[in-house]
């Protein structure tokens, strides 16, 4: 590690130590109340889930985002309990993950990330949905496997801007070879900023950045978030849900997803005491 990470690391573990002595009041929705979320970026959290209280009860909505999930058991999370999307061979119920908001229009800076794992073992015809934002269009991140589809001869890393009115469509499925193993957790990060800057980052490494030709997102293009799994596709359990009104950058991404390793691997609590 380096002397500047450890020493925002233990500013952060100041910040949530002096935390565990405060309580929460009943209707405070703010960032600083749950341990997991850095305190560079809690004031501009509008929508966080841990699961912690269970599938359908975010501990922040800001957005007034609307929940479509399975009511399907609690899974054990990366920090604690998780959400268990597919209807692989562990899921009682089809689990998508699906919030929606008009806040989730990509015409203003947005950030869309979670935790994630797959509960049963890839084969080379496995697919299965990542992160997508859908309206008029959809910007859509995925795994597509060995088939008919574009021709793949192997489980390929995907993205897609399409459909969006006076947008150039873009498949890209040349992202290469993805091969996951079970129980093993992973994070995802979606970021839109300037109203045309996609980019996509996977355990904080920059997999996919794409500009939109023809215009700018306006507002309304996307309303919807899909993450994780759905349907048919495996087994997926996903963890720590959050939507920021502004574009984290590569550096903050790559903080967060470090943090969270460090706190979870010696089980520090997600939230305040109350």
């Amino acid at each position: 590690m380096t002397r500047s990470w450890l020493l925002a690391l233990s500013s952060w573990l100041v910040v949530a130590a002096c935390a565990l002595t405060a309580t929460c009041q009943a209707g405070e929705n703010t960032g600083d109340a749950f341990l997991y979320l850095p305190p560079s970026i809690a004031d501009r959290v509008v929508f966080y889930q841990s699961f912690e209280n269970g599938v359908k009860q975010p501990e922040i909505n800001l957005i007034g985002a609307k929940m479509a999930l399975a009511d399907n058991e609690a899974a054990k999370g990366l920090t604690g309990n998780g959400y268990m999307a597919g209807s692989g061979k562990t899921a009682k119920k089809k689990g998508g993950y699906v919030l929606q908001s008009a806040a989730l229009s990509v015409h203003k800076p947005l950030t869309v990330m979670f935790w994630w794992r797959l509960d049963e073992p890839m084969k080379e015809e496995t697919g299965f949905n990542i992160v997508a934002l859908r309206g008029k269009g959809w910007i859509s991140n995925f795994v597509a496997g060995k088939g008919p589809w574009c021709g793949l001869r192997e489980p390929t890393y995907c993205f897609q801007a399409y459909n969006f009115p006076g947008m150039e469509n873009t498949n890209d499925v040349w992202g290469g070879r993805v091969w996951i193993e079970p129980n093993v957790w992973h994070h995802a990060a979606l970021t839109v900023s300037g109203a045309a800057d996609i980019r996509i980052y996977w355990d904080a490494q920059l997999r996919t950045r794409h500009a939109p030709k023809g215009r700018l997102f306006k507002e309304g293009d996307t309303a919807t978030a899909e993450l994780g799994a759905s349907g048919q596709q495996p087994a997926m359990t996903l963890d720590e849900v959050l939507v920021l009104d502004r574009a984290l950058s590569a550096d903050e991404i790559a903080s967060y997803v470090t943090a969270v390793r460090q706190l979870a691997a010696v089980g520090f609590p997600f939230a305040t005491a109350k």
